[in-house]
């Protein structure tokens, strides 16, 4: 493959935001005046410089993977270097004589003084130089795990999340007492009392440490705040900004299947400041309110109002429900466990998040049809969860 093939641009129709190389330029030429319709704008001064950085990075991305055989690292280091220069030699005064890699193609991964109060835990497994996508496969490490490792290597934490559950919060527990003993370090948390879904434990525990500062929306009737960001402030310069769809709950950070992005401040700047900005506009805005031992009282009367609120508001709906594929493969063992092989005790056991309520609706919607008598009665049904919303959702789920 020659030089021309390697960076040859497929054009199809469809929209693009690409600068026009010389190649690309010859290209659109070719392409025959009055058969085609093409869009191309002047780079705008004022956004050019992320623009041009971005083409650059690609074309020299390119050519580093090029380079295979013997001494590929160095021969990869002499581009980047003869890069470097090129730039000095045309501007010098931007002082980049220095910024040619070193001899020995190394990268300093940490740097800890002797009788330093920082954490010696491990680092995050996904890259502190480069974003990345948390799903909460088995593939992606868990967020929990990684917030951990986040916690314990940080100079300030953010966090923005509408609730705060004592089974989030325990599981990381550990990591932000050991932050807050730490001299100089700082943990702000936004949160919301939207459907009194908070634990007031989580938000005890959380104001008991030091250097913690808490602001609550207290607003029973609307939230603004559905945002879930975990945002790691590093003097070094390496921020991480965990931004997606997970609360502070068990169920969020360990086997949920939630996305959340991964920004790196060191590789998208832009995106960084975008996020800490953002997050200093909630911290300022009048809505959330700071919190402290005396607010303890309120807080606790907007939870309670918005869980009374939820419950006396749950409406049933008709429709008409059916089991996935897995659940109906459950209940038809069930059903011949009882018909063919006469027993009647039987216990299920499935994963966080299949479906184990909705099981035991339709097994005992299947029940009842069967077992049924004239008079129409239903047999009694004894239904037990350890937590008091779990049940109010099962007697929604029940009903419907």
């Amino acid at each position: 493959m020659n030089s021309e093939e390697r960076y040859h641009t497929v054009l199809c129709d469809g929209l693009y935001e690409q600068v026009v190389s010389r190649l690309l330029a010859r290209q659109l030429e070719g392409l025959g005046a009055g058969t085609i319709d093409v869009d191309i704008e002047p780079l705008d001064t004022g956004d050019s410089h992320v623009a041009l950085s971005v083409y650059v990075q690609q074309v020299l991305r390119r050519a580093l993977e090029g380079i295979h055989g013997e001494q590929q690292l160095e021969r990869q280091v002499a581009i980047c270097n003869e890069v470097v220069r090129s730039i000095s030699d045309l501007h010098p005064e931007l002082g980049l004589d220095e910024a040619a890699i070193a001899e020995g193609a190394q990268r300093l991964m940490s740097l800890l003084r002797k009788g330093s109060t920082w954490s010696r835990a491990g680092r995050p497994d996904t890259p502190l130089a480069a974003g990345s996508l948390l799903t909460g496969t088995r593939l992606d490490p868990s967020l929990a795990s990684q917030l951990r490792k986040e916690i314990s290597t940080s100079d300030r934490i953010d966090i923005l999340c509408s609730f705060l559950k004592w089974s989030g919060v325990r599981i990381i527990g550990p990591e932000m007492e050991s932050f807050c003993d730490r001299p100089g370090t700082r943990l702000r948390i936004i949160t919301t009392s939207y459907m009194g879904a908070t634990d007031i434990k989580a938000v005890d525990f959380l104001q008991e440490l030091r250097g913690t500062d808490l602001r609550v929306s207290y607003d029973t009737r609307r939230t603004r705040l559905h945002a879930k960001a975990y945002m790691f402030h590093r003097a070094s310069g390496f921020g991480q900004a965990y931004i997606g769809s997970a609360n502070v709950s068990h169920a969020a950070l360990t086997d949920g299947l939630e996305w959340n992005v991964k920004i790196s401040q060191y590789e998208s700047p832009h995106l960084w400041r975008k996020a800490t900005a953002t997050f200093e506009t909630y911290w300022n805005d009048a809505e959330f309110v700071s919190y402290g031992a005396g607010d303890r009282p309120r807080l606790k009367e907007a939870l309670d109002k918005e869980r009374e609120s939820s419950s006396s508001d749950m409406t049933v709906f008709s429709v008409d429900l059916h089991p996935y594929g897995f659940q109906q493969e459950i209940l038809d063992k069930l059903a011949a466990e009882r018909q063919f092989g006469e027993r009647d005790r039987h216990l299920v056991v499935a994963a966080t998040g299949t479906g184990k309520t909705m099981i035991a609706a339709f097994d005992y919607r299947n029940w009842c049809a069967s077992v049924g008598n004239e008079a129409g009665q239903r047999p009694s049904l004894l239904f037990i969860a350890h937590r008091e919303e779990i049940l109010k959702q099962s007697l929604w789920t029940f009903r419907m």
